[in-house]
Order: structure tokens, then sequence, then C-alpha cells
């Protein structure tokens, strides 16, 4: 009889410390997928996205907007915000859908240049001085207009002219410098997945830049070479806020007063 009483009270003991195990074995996967489910903002790509578009075009135009996605499926290295991007340019190609991680974007002085001309543009360099160059204050990722002016050439009988020949052309480098200049001579590695680098002082390097490189397409680029054999041209930076430049009439001795 005792043995029997020993007996259950083993069993009850070992099923009392069975079930407390199962009762916690069942919250902790209950609790992981919990957090498997949660969901967690990263940034994923609206469209197919060619390589050389830089962060900050790629949040301007919506083609990377901040997605929820459940934790178990996001992927290694994803990026969740949007200050990540800034200074720096998409290396790889990304497909529509794809999440946007950090080993797909490089800063522009290790990717180089050819990594920063947009789609099928190429990219021109075109000599100025201080005053034509809108005394040093352009950078890179600003827009300008470009005016160029011909002598007059009395054997043709063409007067001197000025005129606009190019509405919008996006700078790409200010001398040898491929992005904006920053106050702070270096970036700090941060939670949101800011690469350590030290910057070159930009300031010093616009300042000095006696070219600017433009993107441009291969018939804008042909005028552009044109005007810089045989006139010169003057760049005129564009507002922020995108405004389209009027078209104009161009100005010679006789309509400079109209």
């Amino acid at each position: 009889m005792r043995t029997k009483v020993v007996i259950l009270i083993v069993a009850l003991v070992i099923g009392g410390v069975a079930a407390v195990l199962s009762a916690r074995y069942l919250t902790q996967a209950r609790s992981t997928i919990e957090a498997e489910s949660e969901p967690i903002e990263v940034l994923v790509a609206q469209e197919d996205i060619p390589r050389g578009v830089s962060g900050e075009e790629l949040l301007a135009n919506g083609l990377i907007v901040l997605e929820e996605v459940p934790r178990r499926f996001v992927a290694s290295g994803a990026i969740s915000s949007e200050k990540a991007l800034e200074g720096r340019v998409l290396a790889d190609p990304l497909s529509a859908g794809e999440q946007v991680t950090e080993g797909r974007f490089e800063l522009p002085s290790t990717a180089g240049l050819a990594y920063s001309i947009p789609g099928e543009l190429l990219a021109l360099s075109i000599p100025v001085d201080e005053v034509q160059g809108v005394s040093g204050l352009v950078k890179p990722g600003d827009h300008v207009a470009l005016f160029v002016t011909f002598e007059e050439d009395q054997q043709a009988e063409q007067p001197a002219t000025t005129k606009l020949i190019l509405k919008d052309a996006k700078i790409l480098a200010v001398g040898a410098a491929l992005r904006a200049q920053s106050s702070a001579p270096a970036e700090e590695a941060s939670d949101e997945g800011v690469l350590n680098t030290t910057r070159q002082d930009d300031t010093q390097v616009s300042l000095n830049a006696q070219t600017l490189t433009l993107a441009l397409t291969a018939e804008d680029a042909e005028q552009i070479v044109f005007c810089e054999e045989n006139g010169s041209v003057w760049a005129a930076l564009l507002p922020a806020t995108g405004q389209e430049v009027p078209e104009t009439l161009g100005r010679t001795r006789q309509n400079i007063f109209e």
C-alpha cells in the first residue's frame, strides 16, 4: 500500500513538473512568435531602380518608402531610417519590392563618379571661374541653368549674343568634390547605420574649384562643348523648389533694352 502511495506521489510530482515546463515552453514560444510577428518599418523599393541614384533622390521622388514588415522577414542590414542614406549613392540596382539594405550603398568618394551619373546621362566637366561658377557657392546635387555668350562675327554678320542654352543640369561634382560640404569634420557611427568616414574639406575645394561636372544627355553635351569652344558659358543656380526656367529670346545689342 505504501509503495502505491509513493508511486502516486512521484507521478503527481512528475506531472506537475511536466505541466510547468510545458506552460513555460508555450509561453516562450508564444513570446517568440509574437516578437517575430512584430511589424518593423524598413525602406522598400517601389520600382526597379538602377545604380547611381543618390539616397536623397530616392527619398524625394518616392522611389523608396517606409513599409511595415514582420520582424522575421526583415532582411539583414535593412535600413529603417531615412537619415542613414544621407550623402550616399546606390551602388547596386534594386528591384521593386526589395528591402533597402546598407550594403547596397556607398559614399560617393568610395563609389566613384560613375555611380553618381543618373540613368543614361553623361558626365561632362566645364571650366568656370569664381564669377561664372556662381561665386563657388554651388554644391554637388544642385541644379543650374546654363547661358552662352558668342562674340560678334563680322564676317557672318552675326551680332554678339547671349542666350539660355540649357534650362536644367544637375551638378555631379564641383572640382574634385563629389558631395556637398558639411560643417562636421567627420561622421560618427550611429544606430541609423551611417558609415564612419572622414570627410574632405569640401569648403576649400568648392571655393577653389575650376570645373563643374554636369549630368547631361549626349545632345546637350554636344551643345555645351560647342559653346565652350566658341563662346563663354555661365552657370545660374536654380532654386531648390525646382521652378522651371522660362523660354527666352536671347539678347543682342539690338534688343538688350527691350
